[in-house]
């Protein structure tokens, strides 16, 4: 169950069975699902510039996600390259929501250590997002999906700067220093028209978590 995110330098709960007095607990059944996509990623990292503007991006890039469906839950992991260490909270869930007809992420947490990067700090990452699918999840029902990805650097405020990316921004909501952040956006194959997206302003946060789609893309 991995979704494989194309960075440079670098998404499980369990189901809760309801058993009633007398009757034997019934458990949804499980189907595997592996789903081929087109990735756009539109990235900003505090070692290359000031926050504002996007540091990379790219619009074509063909990888895949691993997906176990339970019930109106589908499970995956987010999966990093390059390779990090101690990573911890990669398992995540997209809930179906019958309203909005979309398999929506329940926001979590990824923490790592990334030492070119980031040194000795660990890192925490923040994602929102939503799958969409024609019907029951399969490749040939995808539609589109997209994931909002903050980057935060767990140190004080009073950090010693040097040891900082050098355009790191201290976030007073959250408590840790802003590193990165990131959009992708996945869908069947290449749109004809190349995605051209503009750096979020004012900057969305991703507290509080109460919108899976901040830029309704």
């Amino acid at each position: 169950m991995k979704t494989k995110t194309k960075m440079i330098a670098l998404v499980l709960t369990s189901m809760t069975i309801l058993s009633i007095a007398m009757l034997p607990a019934i458990s949804a059944k499980t189907t595997s699902l592996e789903v081929s996509y087109n990735q756009a990623q539109f990235q900003w990292r505090a070692s290359a510039a000031e926050i504002g503007d996007w540091t990379y991006s790219y619009t074509e890039y063909e990888t895949l996600s691993d997906f176990k469906l339970t019930g109106n839950v589908l499970h995956m992991d987010w999966e990093y390259s390059p390779d990090v260490e101690d990573l911890e909270g990669q398992s995540t869930v997209y809930v179906y929501n019958k309203k909005a007809d979309l398999w929506i992420e329940k926001e979590g947490q990824v923490s790592y250590k990334y030492e070119p990067g980031y040194g000795d700090y660990q890192i925490v990452n923040f994602y929102r997002g939503y799958m969409e699918f024609n019907g029951e999840p399969s490749e040939e029902s995808f539609v589109h999906g997209v994931a909002y990805q903050w980057v935060y650097l767990i140190a004080p405020e009073d950090a010693d700067t040097a040891l900082l990316p050098p355009y790191a921004e201290w976030d007073e909501k959250v408590g840790m220093w802003l590193v990165g952040f990131s959009i992708y956006l996945w869908d069947p194959t290449a749109p004809e028209t190349p995605y051209d997206i503009e750096f979020p302003d004012p900057f969305i946060e991703p507290v509080p978590a109460n919108n899976y789609n901040p830029l309704e893309l």
